[in-house]
């Protein structure tokens, strides 16, 4: 069992913080809205972004950063795009150097034109980067449905470790090294890894 954190607790978020909880690990799920913390804690939904879906009863919800990383092994970002890099530089002091990031988030930075890989690597220097990225939708991910998606990352190690932590017989992650074709917007290297 791995302690999991999961920063953004919009419908993307929750679908993975759900996944990594079915899986067997310790998950918590940072939500800047004080109605998905209570949501999520009280009756096990996100009634704000992912409605009509029940959440697994051992995932736990904050509105406190600090609380929600302490001690993770895994931490996962899914956050809207604009405001990653204000999110992951507040996160800085508490992620501890070598824990792998696992970069759900999708688009580029308006002001930078940067990936969402990039910037969590600017903020994160510390941490190795590994892309989470395919054509994948929360509601069929939080249904249970078959999903396929790209884990990639120059750490091996990191990318394997984060492919045993979300795959499911639902959910399929593959492995690859092409972190900049996996967290760009169009994903290229998704065709590429399941060629390969």
């Amino acid at each position: 069992m791995t302690r999991c954190a999961v920063i953004g607790a919009g419908a993307w978020g929750t679908a993975l913080a759900d996944l990594l909880a079915r899986n067997g690990h310790e998950v918590r799920i940072w939500a800047y809205e004080w109605d998905v913390v209570e949501s999520i804690n009280r009756s096990h939904q996100n009634r704000r972004f992912l409605p009509g879906h029940s959440v697994y009863d051992t995932l736990r919800a904050f509105n406190q950063i600090e609380e929600t990383l302490a001690g993770a092994e895994l931490v996962t970002f899914a956050t809207p795009s604009q405001v990653l890099r204000s999110i992951a530089k507040s996160a800085k002091g508490y992620i501890a150097a070598g824990i792998p990031i696992v970069v759900a988030s999708k688009g580029i930075e308006e002001d930078t034109l940067a990936l969402m890989t990039d910037v969590a690597g600017e903020e994160l220097p510390n941490n190795t980067v590994v892309a989470l990225s395919g054509p994948s939708f929360a509601v069929e991910v939080i249904a249970q449905q078959p999903t396929a998606v790209v884990i990639a990352s120059k750490d091996v190690n990191a990318a394997l470790f984060a492919q045993q932590s979300f795959s499911s017989i639902h959910f399929r992650g593959y492995t690859h090294d092409d972190v900049t074709g996996v967290g760009s917007p169009n994903g290229s290297a998704f065709l590429a890894a399941l060629a390969s």
